[in-house]
């Protein structure tokens, strides 16, 4: 069964040390803002990706206040990251941001739906409640959907 962990970077951080045999594959996608907790670059799993953006609900509100919203790239470049962990067999799949609550759960939640499409069990595990973001959730399904399938679905 696969399982979705949902935390803030520094539980995510602890997780990946426990995390650290070589017969284990991981895949670990953390949001930041302006900067990464230095312990991430020595902790890196096989498969990562570090996204920079702020939690924001919608373009427009990132235009508005002039924030990085988690736009069609970063969402191609994370559905990218998260198949090519499937595919070679990742059952451990880690979202981090600073508190642990709405963009990571946001990553976590699309990737859910996208597994459920594909008819695949999974657990999700958060170390808070979690108030996902839904700009990023609708995002990164479609995205995964749309380079899975071809075509969004």
């Amino acid at each position: 069964m696969i399982k979705i962990f949902v935390h803030p970077h520094r539980i995510a951080i602890g997780e990946l040390g426990h995390f650290r045999t070589k017969e284990e594959l991981i895949c670990w996608l953390a949001a930041y803002k302006d900067k990464l907790p230095s312990a991430s670059e020595i902790i890196k799993p096989k498969f990562y990706l570090f996204l920079n953006f702020d939690d924001v609900r919608s373009e427009q509100e990132a235009i508005n206040f002039g924030l990085t919203p988690f736009d069609e790239l970063m969402a191609e470049l994370a559905a990218e990251t998260l198949l090519e962990a499937l595919r070679a067999g990742c059952q451990k799949f880690i979202f981090s941001c600073d508190a642990g609550v709405s963009r990571s759960a946001g990553m976590a939640e699309g990737f859910g739906l996208f597994l459920q499409k594909l008819g695949k069990p999974f657990q999700m595990v958060s170390s808070r409640q979690t108030s996902p973001n839904l700009l990023v959730k609708e995002k990164l399904f479609e995205s995964l959907k749309k380079l899975y399938f071809g075509v969004a679905t």
